[in-house]
């Protein structure tokens, strides 16, 4: 079953965006178990796989956020497994960081076209030395960038390397998905990415 929402009509607002929390259930899985979790649950393996967001090798993909720390923690570096090159000169830290920490900022992927998300992977600052994770978060998710719809909150992670996956009990089908932490180790600090397939 695709949980697809059709945003517009009366609920379309040009001026600003807004968000409607939508109760979805959340299955949480072990990042080992998800094949099986995939086959168990009746979703096509092939509807359970990484997207791979990172922007240097896909540029179909845009990645954008509320804010950034500053050019070396900027969404392009929120890629799952990113590592850290802080010392290049044109490199950065191993996730995206905020410039300040509350519950309004935000990291969106924009496919450019709908696509069918059923999970996501999740993790913290990489390497450096810093602990910095997020322990929870929802997902938001759009067909015009306008109007959000978004999950309950979900658990996030408990350290820095560890990888949460985090599996819907159906998928969901939209554009736009933006992950919006709530709460927090540290500084808002992730890496990312999102399963599914095409729409």
């Amino acid at each position: 079953m695709k949980l697809s929402f059709k945003l517009g009509g009366g609920l379309h607002v040009k001026e600003k965006a807004k968000t409607y929390l939508f109760e979805l259930q959340v299955t949480l899985v072990d990042f080992a178990d998800s094949d099986l979790y995939c086959t168990e649950h009746g979703q096509q393996e092939a509807c359970c796989k990484r997207f791979g967001l990172n922007v240097n090798r896909d540029s179909n993909i845009l990645l954008t956020a509320s804010s950034s720390y500053d050019n070396k923690h900027k969404p392009d570096r929120a890629a799952l497994f990113e590592i850290d090159t802080y010392s290049e000169p044109s490199g950065g830290i191993a996730g995206w960081a905020t410039a300040t920490n509350n519950v309004n900022q935000w990291i969106q992927v924009d496919f450019g076209s709908p696509r069918q998300v059923t999970g996501i992977l999740l993790q913290g600052r990489g390497e450096s030395g810093y602990h910095q994770w997020v322990t929870s978060f929802r997902v938001l998710f759009s067909d015009d960038a306008q109007v959000f719809y978004s999950t309950a909150v979900i658990e996030g992670t408990f350290d820095h390397e560890t990888v949460a996956r985090r599996f819907f009990d159906r998928p969901i089908v939209a554009r736009y998905f933006r992950i919006n932490p709530v709460t927090w180790f540290g500084h808002i600090t992730l890496r990312f990415d999102l399963l599914g397939c095409d729409a």
